[in-house]
């Protein structure tokens, strides 16, 4: 029997180590060879995730459930970057995990709970499909598919980490917790051949985005890969691990957290010369509320090995198999993946779960969750007991005034562990201008799941494209927003503006240019909440020009395949008086564009969504 505490105290400081040298390397392209931290940091960075496993920590220490864990973050971590702008965004309108993470995020594969996974792997050692289950609904919270299967098994698999044990079995749990669709498997067979070849780190780092189509560096897929790259060439130890990982760039920081947590576990130790860096105060970004961040190292490692001793489940790593006159046998246990996290892996996300007393009540969104008039929207109504007793419902359903509702769900009841889901139609029949509520009452809770308004913009054409020639052009209708006027569009047909009632941040522009070569508009009056400074993105395929308040913010011109990231070409500042005029020009040249995903940011970084869209005359 091995301990488990101290192995998750070292485990976590290997974690804080791997953060401290991923911070240096973060964002990097190509590999670079490492020796050592460059510069050597006086102290270690602060960390949005570590700063999450406090949160976490506390999550745990009540007793919540892991459906919950959105709301926990969401009231004591408040960092709006990448895609947890989105996520947070959406729980704060009343969408929980998982429909959180997949919904109107356009970077929802990203790595940014990876790191935060890490704690689930420690704090609940020995139980793998438990970590697996909180890494789900912590990720879910602000990623889909990748971003959050990448952080459910690399959680899982740390959870059975034991000492000693070899890169293979590491690699044979962590493929047993993907689903098969996920190309993290692809990456595991670039990464064990590059074993045969002495520079083999540095030709999967060049060759695998190319060869999984991923241009996104902070992509989860590339992030799984540059961590079992380095364990893989690191032969599991901490030090040539770390480096060969962080040398990677990418997402490092997450994925070092990673290679450090696991490298610190198997072998149990963290030499002094990586550990010092890291230093004995622990550094706080300006993030985290309504908790008391420990002010030395060695507290938050306290409050890490306090949660494994109190959740992870100690177990021999081996169990010793004997037969008689003969040697015992070391056999290493397995841990099938469980039926839950399978069906969990392979839904899809878009479901919002709230914690109810003694039942888990959820609202599946067959339809996307936004209200378009006299258009059906469909859900689906879940409630679990995961009481000790049988319970009876009686749900009572209302939606909006002025939309039709239908249902048939009556008073039942269910035993212990039982679920039962029921059929819900809505149909807005007005127009709506903020978000509404269908609202389902259980017992003494009033649960609210809302139905989101539609963003109303105009758009107009497909104007003439000729060889990008409409990237330069003028055309009539960027001087002359007005209902109801004509233009000459592509092959002299008549266009004319017309709303474009977007559902999400993503606009789906390749129906508008209809299959060929064009020039098309976008115009929205918007109100924010108050005046003050914004940015707009707004990440097109092939090129974008952008005007706020009739002045041109920034343009570029471009065929690429976009990451609509808070970077360059696609991100303009402008400060508003509380209301402002957008336009956007984009075009289509022969072959299809992606969707453009157009979104405000407010000045602390959160999702700016305009509390109105004003119609134009």
């Amino acid at each position: 029997m091995w301990v488990m505490s101290a192995h998750a105290r070292t485990a976590a400081l290997g974690a804080m180590v791997g953060w401290t040298l991923g911070a240096q390397n973060a964002g990097r392209k190509g590999f670079r060879k490492l020796s050592f931290y460059d510069p050597i940091p006086p102290r270690m960075p602060s960390s949005d995730a570590l700063e999450a496993w406090l949160v976490w920590s506390r999550h745990l220490r009540s007793g919540q459930r892991p459906e919950a864990l959105g709301a926990s973050l969401l009231a004591s971590w408040n960092y709006p970057v990448d895609e947890s702008v989105f996520g947070l965004a959406n729980v704060s309108r009343g969408l929980s995990s998982p429909i959180s993470g997949a919904f109107s995020n356009p970077l929802s594969g990203g790595s940014r709970a990876i790191g935060r996974a890490v704690y689930w792997g420690i704090a609940l050692h020995g139980k793998p499909d438990d970590a697996a289950e909180y890494a789900y609904y912590d990720a879910s919270i602000d990623h889909d598919k990748e971003g959050v299967w990448v952080a459910v098994a690399f959680a899982r698999t740390l959870a059975q980490v034991t000492p000693g044990v070899s890169f293979s079995d590491f690699v044979r749990a962590l493929m047993d917790s993907l689903p098969k669709e996920s190309k993290v498997l692809t990456a595991v067979s670039q990464v064990l051949k590059s074993l045969d070849s002495p520079d083999g780190a540095r030709e999967v780092r060049e060759s695998l985005p190319g060869k999984l189509g991923i241009t996104d560096q902070q992509d989860a897929v590339l992030t799984a890969a540059w961590a079992l790259l380095g364990l893989a060439h690191g032969h599991m130890e901490l030090e040539p691990s770390l480096l060969v990982c962080a040398g990677c760039g990418g997402a490092a920081g997450h994925s070092t957290m990673v290679v450090g947590a696991v490298a610190a576990m198997a072998s149990g130790d963290v030499p002094v010369p990586w550990s010092k860096p890291v230093g004995e105060s622990f550094v706080c970004g300006h993030g985290l509320r309504g908790i008391e961040p420990p002010s030395k190292v060695e507290g938050f490692l306290d409050l890490v090995e306090s949660d494994a001793q109190n959740f992870s489940f100690v177990e021999p790593a081996v169990a010793e198999v004997a037969a008689e006159g003969t040697a015992p046998v070391a056999v290493r246990r397995t841990h099938p993946l469980s039926e839950r996290m399978r069906e969990l892996l392979a839904a899809e996300q878009n479901t919002t779960t709230t914690v109810c007393g003694e039942a888990i009540v959820g609202m599946q969104y067959l339809s996307p969750p936004v209200a378009r008039t006299k258009e059906t929207l469909k859900m689906t109504l879940t409630i679990k007991n995961v009481g000790e007793a049988e319970a009876s419902y009686s749900p009572k359903v209302t939606a909006p005034k002025g939309w039709e509702v239908a249902h048939k769900i009556g008073e039942f009841k269910l035993l212990p562990g039982m679920v039962t889901s029921f059929a819900i139609v809505v149909r807005p029949m007005k127009e709506t201008e903020g978000a509404q509520s269908v609202v389902v009452k259980v017992g003494g809770d009033e649960l609210r799941f809302p139905v989101l308004a539609p963003q109303l913009w105009y758009s107009v054409g497909p104007m003439q494209n000729q060889e990008g020639t409409g990237f330069d052009r003028e055309y009539p209708a960027e001087k002359n927003i007005k209902l109801g006027q004509v233009f000459n569009g592509r092959s002299n047909l008549p266009v004319e503006w017309t709303a474009y009632r977007a559902g999400s941040v993503q606009f789906d522009v390749e129906k508008l240019f209809g299959a060929g070569p064009g020039t098309v508009y976008f115009f929205a009056h918007v109100r924010f909440a108050s005046p003050g400074k914004y940015r707009i993105v707004v990440a097109s395929g092939v090129g974008a020009i952008v005007w706020v308040d009739d002045h041109k913010l920034y343009w570029y011109h471009d065929t690429h395949t976009p990451v609509p990231r808070v970077v360059e070409p696609y991100v303009g500042y402008f400060e508003s008086a509380g209301e402002s005029r957008i336009l956007i020009k984009t075009f289509r040249n022969l072959a299809p564009v992606p969707s453009m995903t157009v979104y405000f940011l407010a000045e602390d970084g959160s999702l700016a969504v305009p509390t109105a869209f004003l119609p134009i005359a």
